[in-house]
């Protein structure tokens, strides 16, 4: 498939394939370029590098204190907002079908542990433990939430959410419940006080997006069947939305299955992104992408390997082979962009579903990079 393939068209749903992306990106080599050419563009490169990285680095000076995370408590979808300064904490979360802010307070420790109280004053419902979780690309607090004698246990997985408006819109949870096949979603939906094409343009095209999926869902039995999506933000500024979908599905097969999609957004052009938006002519960054990719998935499955060792109280199994290779990778079934790195997802069997997705470093891809892209916004 050509780079140009744009956003839209991957997210093309068949019934013949329940809920799957009809146009993935191929990830296939070519042959590299020569010497000349890699001499020529080494001053380019450098350059593009140094505004990549200082964008990041003005990004995170000027995100707001307050941290947003989304997750679930049970079959619950929760916005969590946290203001942390040094090992005091406060705060609020909601449940995105309430939409009523619960107070949070509590500590942070120096191993990474959050402890918060929900509940004002002596009125308390609830509490969270949580600790941090940085080897997981798809969770960054671990927690545990019951009520205040203990009783009730959950466990709740929140995602940090990189929204960096400097203007006065919001990226706010939409509740969508279709009453024939009980099929329940959060979506999120831009507000503010001067609505743009562009603003309603992604909101339409995401809702949209997430019709196309519940109609896909035809399952044989609806009391015994479950559909549940929720968001999560890879990125949010005042040019760009990139947002993650966690799909999950239970038709009352032998298991669930899960799912990602994305909606990348550009709200200057009132476009979707498309490749060409970040990569320059060509697909030699393929290459790139499916080298890391299975050289992560490799280190991960070894670190799975070693904490199942110490949970059974035994030394790990070498591993005759690797888990992956780049030459055994899949298509990407879809992608987006994050201040982290360049977001690709596959859709990996039930069994290696854990390995779906992965962030690619931008540092990695910087020669592959337009530097008239979307990747100097990213800040």
């Amino acid at each position: 498939m050509k780079a140009e393939t744009s956003l839209c068209a991957s997210f093309a749903y068949s019934a013949s394939q329940r809920l799957k992306v009809l146009t993935p990106i191929p990830l296939r080599r070519r042959e590299r370029r020569g010497d000349a050419e890699k001499t020529v563009e080494l001053f380019r490169l450098t350059l593009l590098a140094l505004l990549i990285f200082s964008s990041f680095s003005v990004a995170q000076s000027q995100t707001a204190p307050t941290r947003i995370y989304r997750g679930a408590i049970g079959d619950k979808h929760i916005e969590m907002r946290l203001n942390i300064s040094g090992a005091q904490v406060d705060g609020t979360y909601l449940y995105d079908q309430f939409k009523q802010d619960i107070k949070l307070e509590g500590t942070y420790d120096s191993k990474g542990e959050l402890s918060l109280s929900e509940g004002a004053g002596k009125k308390k419902t609830g509490k969270f433990v949580c600790k941090a979780e940085p080897e997981a690309p798809d969770t960054d607090l671990e927690c545990e939430w019951s009520r205040v004698d203990g009783t009730g246990k959950r466990m709740v997985y929140l995602v940090e959410q990189w929204i960096q408006f400097k203007s006065g819109t919001e990226l706010i949870p939409k509740v969508i419940l279709d009453q024939k096949t009980k099929a329940f979603a959060s979506i999120p939906q831009l507000k503010a006080p001067l609505m743009t094409d562009a603003m309603n343009g992604f909101n339409r095209l995401i809702e949209s997006q997430l019709q196309a999926a519940i109609k896909a869902f035809q399952p044989e039995s609806v009391a015994n069947s479950s559909f549940d999506t929720n968001y999560n933000v890879l990125l949010c500024n005042d040019e760009i939305v990139s947002v993650e979908m966690v799909e999950y599905l239970d038709v009352g097969g032998a298991h669930p299955n899960s799912r990602f999609w994305t909606v990348s957004y550009n709200l200057k052009t009132n476009k979707p992104l498309s490749l060409n938006d970040v990569f320059r002519e060509g697909d030699e960054y393929n290459t790139v992408i499916a080298g890391f990719v299975a050289k992560d998935i490799n280190r991960r499955a070894e670190q799975m390997d070693r904490q199942e060792a110490r949970r059974n109280n035994r030394q790990p199994e070498k591993r005759d082979e690797p888990v992956m290779s780049a030459d055994q990778l899949p298509e990407m079934a879809t992608w987006g962009v994050s201040a982290k790195g360049f977001v690709v997802y596959f859709d990996f069997p039930h069994v290696m579903a854990v390995f779906d997705k992965t962030i690619v470093p931008w540092g990695l891809l910087t020669r592959y990079l337009r530097a008239d892209g979307v990747v100097p916004l990213v800040k």
